[in-house]
C-alpha cells in the first residue's frame, strides 16, 4: 500500500532522449464489417490494405492519448514518416510493374489497355489521397513528409501517362508504316494502281486503306472507353487525352511533311482524312478542348489534306467517295 502512494512522487525518465525502436507492423486485416467504411475503389486488394493498416495504427495510437506531450510529438513523427516511407515503396514498385506491364501488351491496333494497368493508375490516385491524411504533421513540420511523397507521386503520374500515350503513338506509327508503301514512285504504289485500274473495268474493286483506317479508329474509340470506365481520376484521364491527341497530330504532321513534295496516294489520302477527323471529333467528344484541338500540328494536317482532296478530286474524278476534310458532323458514320 505504502509503495502505491509513492508512486505519484517518483520522477519519470525524459522519454523523448531516449531512442525509440518501433516494432513491425503487425499482421492484420480490416474485418468483414469495416468494408463498408473504407473506401475500396482502387481495385488492388494491397495496396487498399497497406492503406487500411497505416490508418490504423495511427488512429490506435491517438486514441491511447499519451500523457507526455513531447512522447506523444515523437510518435505521432515516427508514424509519419513510416507511412511516408511505405507509401513511397508502394509508388515505386508501382511504377516498375507498371512499365513491365507495358512492354507486354501488343503493339498492333489490337491493343486494349488491359485492367491490371488502369488498376495500377487507380493505386497512385488512392496513394495521393491517403497521403494527405497519413503523411501531414501538424505544426511547423506541416509539410515535411507530404511535400515529399506529393512530388513522387505528381511526378510518378507524369511518366507513367507519357509511357502509355507513348504505347498509343507506337500504334499509329504503325498504322503510317503501312500507309508508307503506296508513296508515290515506289513499286509497290504503281502496281497497286496498275492493277486497280484495269480491273475496275471489269468489277467493282474494293478499295485498300480503308480497313486499316477503320481498325485504327475502333482501337482509339475502345481504348478511351476503357480508360474513362476504369480510371477513377478525371483530371488524370483529362491530361492523358490531352497528350495522346496532341502527339498523335504531330506524329500524322511530321509523315505528311517527309512527304511535301509527293502527291499523296488516293489511299494514303483517304485513310488520313478519316483517322484525322475521327479522331478530332472522338477526343473532343472525351472533353479535350478546342485549344488543344486545333493545335499547330492540326491547322498543318488539315490545310495538306484540304489542297490534296481538292487535287484528287479533279484527277481522280470522284474517287473519294464521299470522304472529305469537311466539318466531321456532316459526316455519316456509315461513310467508309
Amino acid at each position: 500500500r505504502n509503495l502505491t502512494n509513492n508512486l505519484a512522487n517518483v520522477s519519470l525518465p525524459k522519454v523523448p532522449s531516449l531512442p525509440l525502436n518501433l516494432p513491425q507492423m503487425p499482421s492484420f486485416s480490416p474485418p468483414s464489417w469495416m468494408a463498408s467504411l473504407y473506401d475500396s475503389t482502387n481495385g488492388s486488394s494491397t495496396s487498399e490494405d497497406l492503406f487500411w493498416k497505416l490508418d490504423a495504427l495511427q488512429m490506435f495510437v491517438y486514441d491511447l492519448h499519451w500523457p507526455e506531450p513531447e512522447f506523444s510529438q515523437h510518435l505521432d513523427q515516427r508514424l509519419k514518416l513510416m507511412a511516408s516511407d511505405m507509401i513511397e515503396a508502394c509508388v515505386k514498385r508501382t511504377r516498375v510493374a507498371f512499365e513491365a506491364k507495358l512492354q507486354k501488351m501488343n503493339k498492333s491496333t489490337d491493343l486494349r489497355v488491359p485492367s491490371s494497368v488502369c488498376t495500377m493508375i487507380n493505386v497512385l490516385v488512392d496513394a495521393k489521397k491517403q497521403s494527405t491524411k497519413l503523411c501531414i504533421l501538424e505544426g511547423a513540420q506541416e509539410q515535411q513528409y507530404h511535400s515529399k511523397i506529393d512530388d513522387l507521386i505528381e511526378g510518378t503520374f507524369k511518366e507513367m501517362i507519357s509511357l502509355l500515350v507513348s504505347k498509343f503513338v507506337f500504334v499509329l506509327e504503325g498504322v503510317l508504316s503501312k500507309l508508307s508503301r503506296y508513296d508515290e514512285g515506289t513499286f509497290f504504289s504503281s502496281i497497286l494502281s496498275f492493277t486497280v485500274k484495269a480491273a475496275a473495268k471489269y468489277v467493282d474493286v474494293p478499295q485498300p486503306g480503308m480497313d486499316l483506317a477503320d481498325t485504327y479508329i475502333t482501337f482509339v474509340r475502345q481504348n478511351q472507353d476503357i480508360l474513362r470506365d476504369k480510371v477513377n481520376e478525371e483530371m488524370y484521364i483529362e491530361n492523358m487525352f490531352d497528350q495522346w491527341y496532341t502527339s498523335s497530330m504531330k506524329v500524322i504532321c511530321v509523315w505528311l511533311t517527309d512527304r511535301l513534295d509527293l502527291q499523296l496516294h488516293l489511299y494514303q489520302l483517304k485513310t488520313l482524312i478519316k483517322i484525322v477527323k475521327k479522331s478530332y471529333r472522338d477526343f473532343r467528344l472525351q472533353g479535350v478542348l478546342e485549344g488543344t484541338l486545333n493545335c499547330k500540328a492540326y491547322e498543318t494536317i488539315h490545310t495538306r489534306l484540304t489542297v490534296e482532296e481538292a487535287t484528287a478530286s479533279v484527277s481522280e474524278g470522284g474517287g473519294l467517295q464521299g470522304i472529305t476534310m469537311k466539318d466531321s458532323d456532316e459526316e455519316s458514320e456509315d461513310v467508309k
